[in-house]
């Protein structure tokens, strides 16, 4: 690997491992990413709500040239939170998750599914057949902690885990649930030619 490239990793290990509530962080390999992108697959046909999953968030973080897998105290940790869960038929919001004072993006009926997840009902589709094609997306998240760093990379994206890989990431950086609130996330970024 190149000198100036393992200058950048180790100053963005460096700037996830300062911060608040991180745990353990390591530089996925491609095996590990290959890994996880079957243990999501997995995960995705599992019904959730009685809607298939797509995680593009992890998905698109395991599509960088660089993946670190990190854990951490969710209650301490600067975690992105935007932009939410969607509830997705075809390109249409028919759900989301809404945090704080987020508007919804309809303004007709909404029914919460359980706290700050709303479903527009009046927007599902009513063939069973159409049914398919609503999924629930955990979208892309632009990990605003290592922003400062944008000289040395580009297109930084996070992505959380399924359960079968954040027990993956725990077991990989041999971390014990000691806490309650043990999360797992996935950072990815390339490194910006100079």
């Amino acid at each position: 690997m190149r000198r100036e490239y393992l200058q950048v990793l180790n100053k963005v290990l460096n700037t996830i491992r300062s911060l608040n509530g991180v745990l353990a962080t390591e530089i996925l390999t491609q095996i590990d990413k290959e890994t996880l992108i079957v243990l999501e697959s997995e995960e995705e046909n599992v019904e959730f709500l009685g809607f298939k999953r797509h995680n593009e968030g992890l998905r698109e973080a395991l599509n960088r040239d660089f993946s670190i897998a990190l854990v951490f105290r969710s209650s301490l940790f600067p975690m992105p939170h935007n932009p939410p869960v969607k509830l997705l038929y075809r390109n249409l919001i028919v759900g989301e998750m809404l945090y704080g004072n987020t508007p919804p993006s309809y303004k007709g009926r909404a029914v919460e599914v359980f706290k700050g997840f709303v479903i527009y009902p009046n927007l599902l589709p009513r063939e069973r057949s159409e049914r398919a094609h609503v999924k629930l997306v955990y979208l892309k998240r632009i990990p605003q902690f290592i922003s400062g760093l944008d000289d040395s990379i580009e297109n930084p994206v996070y992505g959380d885990p399924s359960p079968k890989a954040h027990t993956f990431i725990l077991n990989k950086l041999k971390v014990s649930a000691a806490f309650s609130d043990i999360a797992t996330g996935i950072v990815g970024f390339n490194i910006r030619n100079s």
